[in-house]
């Protein structure tokens, strides 16, 4: 090579390393990486071969996520201490965003589960036996019951800024707050006696150690009724009972109303949703 290859002006440091010659110039301005020699008479500015090094240790601390006025610090002090400490602050911030994204990816991938099962539900208002496999649950209750009175529209409501409220106490992300369903205890549903006030999410057994309590749903044969009118839900509940009462099945659990699909609506009033109501059933 010839003598330039050690002393190269701006033009060909930036050339030679792939940034602009306004981004020299600013590292110069801010003092984190200086030309070696300046021509007064022709304005040039020089830079040595050997500073390709710093400027590639100012674009390694730069992609960590690291500042320029951090950069400039480090380079002055080289405080070790002070980088290893900036490091695992970065790193713990980044582990956040990673979990949140992960989680809001899973939660996407529900909805467009969702808006895909709309096409292979049962008849609404039919009753049908599946068997349901086991699933994980947190339930919160609200002490608020959601068939209090006729407006129960307005009541649920109430029962989700609860849940909600006690999900951001334990400071968990708010994606986790969807598809709110609600459990109906047996004996409140053998004697008609409509009281519900525990409202749960399904979770994924990975997540179970973010929440303060969690629960398990066995496996089991369920009666279900699709109903895609919240209003109209103890009707299909009085049905679901009326088909148990004939077929001779014995409910030998609890009642969950699960929100199947919660559909981004523009729609005032009443939420876009899919209920799926469930009874647990043996046979006589």
């Amino acid at each position: 090579m010839d003598d330039l290859s050690n002393k190269l002006t701006i033009g060909q440091f930036a050339r030679f390393n792939n940034v602009s010659e306004q981004t020299l110039r600013y590292y110069d301005q801010i003092g984190i990486l200086r030309p070696t020699a300046f021509n007064e008479k022709t304005g040039y500015r020089y830079y040595h071969i050997s500073q390709c090094a710093q400027l590639d240790l100012i674009a390694h601390m730069k992609s960590l996520g690291i500042s320029l006025k951090e950069i400039r610090r480090f380079l002055d002090t080289e405080d070790t201490a002070w980088l290893v400490s900036k490091l695992n602050s970065i790193w713990s911030a980044n582990a956040a965003t990673i979990e949140l994204l992960q989680n809001t990816q899973a939660v996407i991938e529900r909805k467009l589960e969702e808006y895909q099962m709309q096409s292979v539900l049962p008849r609404e208002g039919v009753p049908y036996l599946e068997v349901i496999p086991r699933r994980t649950i947190y339930k919160y209750d609200t002490h608020i019951n959601y068939y209090y009175n006729e407006d129960s529209v307005s009541n649920y409501e109430y029962m989700l800024r609860e849940f909600k409220n006690n999900i951001l106490k334990q400071n968990l992300p708010s994606v986790y707050f969807y598809n709110v369903s609600s459990i109906m205890r047996r004996e409140n549903l053998l004697a008609h006696n409509f009281i519900t006030t525990e409202l749960f999410v399904f979770i994924r057994d990975v997540d179970q150690k973010r929440f303060d309590a969690c629960e398990t749903v066995p496996s089991h044969t369920f009666l279900c009724m699709v109903c895609t009118d919240s209003s109209k839900e103890i009707d299909c509940i009085n049905q679901m009972l009326d088909e148990i009462h004939r077929k001779n099945y014995v409910v030998c659990g609890d009642y969950i109303c699960e929100v199947v699909s919660e559909f981004l609506s523009a729609r005032e009033g009443a939420r876009d949703m899919v209920l799926k109501l469930q009874i647990p059933i043996s046979f006589a």
